[in-house]
């Protein structure tokens, strides 16, 4: 009995908890919570971040000038290739004909000029034989006149004098105006083989570009072409991802893009390639978006949401990679991430 009312006095007089034991899961959640929200912010305001990225380089879409059937294809789908090193080939043949076709019209046109060149000497010389007989008739007219006028001709002999003076300046005429007619046809001759020549030039250009080379130095991609296989002018028929444009697109929310400058320091992961960070630099930032999204165009859409959220504008900022450019994990395409100072 004594020892239960000595428990039951100690009890009623031990001091009670204070409010801060009391609630002290409650209190150190509260701590988390803005611990938190500080740094959420706080690390906003130092450092910006995105894991809205990928890797991108252009496709060269190889298109050949000419149509006609894929005679050959000297590449494997995903090769690497050089500038110049050859990918496919037009079945040369039909514009091998075309070639020669245009040689020989070429060679007889110039051979027509040779034959009018000649023919315009020739008119030199009958020029100049008709000159001689209008003097000699001139002559003739002149003494028969005179004669006549001193009663020694008849007037029979002054009208012939009359009518060879008329037929010889009449062959003149003639003459000049045959040579002017021959030198108007060299003319027309010497046009017609500069435009047959013209077409040789382009029948030589058809053939040369039958030959389909690299335009840059990167790799095949979905290569789907065979011989045989018909191909359309100016449709493309190989497209070759190019080895020295890689460049990282990041999506930066509005007030981030409008902060960042051409030439910052930023870091770069590569999903294909992680664990290593690679150093690069704001190429530019880009000054527009669609607002709606609808087929590609001059414009790119950038998606307000992302797993239901709606979230703020982003912006596109376009990176590249510090030399040396890293090979290994550039496929265009890849996620990235992207953060840097601010």
């Amino acid at each position: 009995m004594t020892t239960t009312a000595t428990e039951t006095a100690r009890s009623t007089t031990a001091p009670a908890p204070s409010i801060w034991r009391r609630y002290l899961r409650l209190w150190i959640a509260l701590g988390v919570i803005v611990i938190g929200v500080a740094a959420y912010f706080g690390g906003s305001a130092v450092i910006a971040y995105t894991d809205d990225a990928y890797v991108l380089s252009d496709l060269v879409r190889i298109a050949p000038q000419v149509a006609g059937i894929v005679r050959t294809v000297s590449v494997v789908d995903n090769q690497k290739v050089a500038v110049g090193d050859p990918i496919a080939t037009i079945d040369p043949e039909p514009f091998q004909l075309e070639v020669d076709l245009r040689q020989r019209q070429v060679a007889s046109l110039e051979a027509m000029v040779a034959i009018k060149t000649q023919t315009q000497a020739n008119d030199a010389a009958s020029i100049d034989a008709a000159a001689a007989a209008l003097r000699l008739a001139q002559q003739q007219y002149n003494r028969a006149k005179t004669l006549s006028g001193d009663q020694f001709a008849s007037q029979e002999q002054f009208d012939q004098a009359t009518d060879q003076l008329s037929a010889a300046q009449d062959r003149f005429a003639l003459a000049q105006n045959q040579s002017q007619i021959d030198l108007r046809a060299i003319d027309e001759a010497k046009a017609q083989v500069d435009v047959a020549k013209a077409q040789l030039a382009l029948a030589q250009y058809n053939l040369s570009v039958t030959r389909l080379t690299a335009p840059v130095p990167g790799y095949v991609n979905n290569l789907t072409l065979r011989p045989g296989a018909y191909a359309n002018a100016g449709e493309a028929i190989v497209g070759v991802v190019d080895g020295t444009q890689w460049r990282v697109v990041a999506n930066f929310k509005e007030d981030i893009a409008a902060s960042v400058a051409p030439g910052h320091h930023v870091w770069v992961w590569l999903d294909s390639d992680p664990w290593h960070f690679h150093a690069g630099h704001v190429q530019g930032v880009g000054r527009a978006i669609a607002r709606s999204e609808g087929p590609a165009g001059l414009l790119p859409y950038v998606a307000p949401t992302t797993d239901w959220i709606r979230l703020r504008r982003r912006f596109q900022v376009t990176i590249l990679l510090d030399p040396p450019v890293p090979e290994q994990g550039l496929f265009s395409g890849a996620d990235a991430r992207v953060f840097f100072f601010r």
